[in-house]
């Protein structure tokens, strides 16, 4: 990659975290101004469907449509999308926005175990020494002596990554080969709403999002929004400089969690949280590094 699209990759990487890192501020302000979180987590998967969707017609991609292809999407739409983000919506009214971007950012963390068990992975000793530092991290976010730290939540919280981190296991595996990103996450999300309509119904979660357009419906239709360009964003850092930035993603993203709960919040950690923040994401940008690196010896060995 040259000096020129090299740039041009990290210009993506942090408007993609700018972006994506506001999503956990958004959701928690939407959740303290009464919007239900499966309600929420319905909008956030239908909108992004029918904008990425627009995107893969126009580029006359629409592959996804392929009958052959639902069950692959049911099933990521499923763990990949509509348990992990409710669950996040459902913590984010009861969690600082900030630790909440920190923990979900966690997926690395549980992905290289499990890529390890379906020997997706080889071992390697650098990236088990940067689980450990971020598991430290979450223990101290979880340890009773963490006052104020709602150990409880944060257990909760951890079901989302993991969710994530199955999902992405499942892909590796499963993942039709003509499918593009673009299709996929199209698929999945119309997947995800699909099988959150049934549930938002059976709980009354449904919130309209009718005229007049308070504060709250317009930051839901804004995260549509940013949510729908984040992806087009992660699509197009992907394609341009491969495994290497895409690794650093998830790190990225909780950094900029951090500076809009600053923001929007006023949120600050404190000793504790800022030591356990440092774990964690020391360890995501440790395996970031050992995963892009190995990934290039792979490249080079071919």
């Amino acid at each position: 990659m040259n000096k020129y699209n090299t740039l041009l990759a990290l210009l993506l990487l942090i408007l993609l975290g700018i972006i994506w890192g506001s999503g956990y501020s958004l959701a928690r302000f939407a959740m303290t101004h009464g919007v239900p979180p499966l309600g929420y987590a319905f909008w956030q998967a239908l909108g992004p469907a029918v904008l990425l969707t627009l995107s893969a017609v126009l580029t006359s991609s629409n592959r996804w449509l392929t009958k052959t292809n639902w069950p692959y999407f049911l099933i990521c739409g499923l763990v990949g999308i509509a348990i992990p983000n409710t669950n996040m919506y459902f913590i984010a009214s009861h969690m600082p926005a900030g630790l909440l971007a920190v923990l979900v950012n966690t997926v690395p963390l549980l992905v290289y175990p499990l890529a390890l068990f379906t020997r997706q992975e080889r071992f390697d000793i650098w990236r088990i020494l940067a689980i450990l530092l971020g598991m430290s991290g979450i223990l101290i976010i979880i340890a009773p002596t963490g006052e104020g730290l709602l150990s409880g939540w944060t257990l909760l919280t951890m079901v989302s990554p993991l969710a994530f981190a199955l999902c992405s296991i499942y892909i590796g595996v499963r993942q039709p080969m003509r499918l593009t990103a673009l299709e996929a996450a199209s698929g999945m999300l119309f997947a995800a709403s699909l099988l959150l309509i049934p549930v938002v119904i059976q709980q009354h979660a449904f919130f309209p999002l009718t005229p007049p357009f308070t504060a709250t419906k317009q930051v839901i239709l804004l995260e549509i929004i940013l949510s729908s360009l984040g992806y087009l964003l992660f699509f197009k850092l992907i394609r341009l400089a491969g495994p290497v930035f895409y690794s650093l993603t998830g790190g990225v993203v909780a950094l900029t969690g951090l500076f809009w709960a600053y923001i929007v919040f006023s949120e600050k950690p404190d000793t504790l949280q800022s030591l356990a923040i440092a774990c964690v994401l020391s360890a995501i940008f440790l395996l970031s590094w050992r995963q892009s690196h190995q990934s290039q010896e792979r490249i080079s060995h071919d």
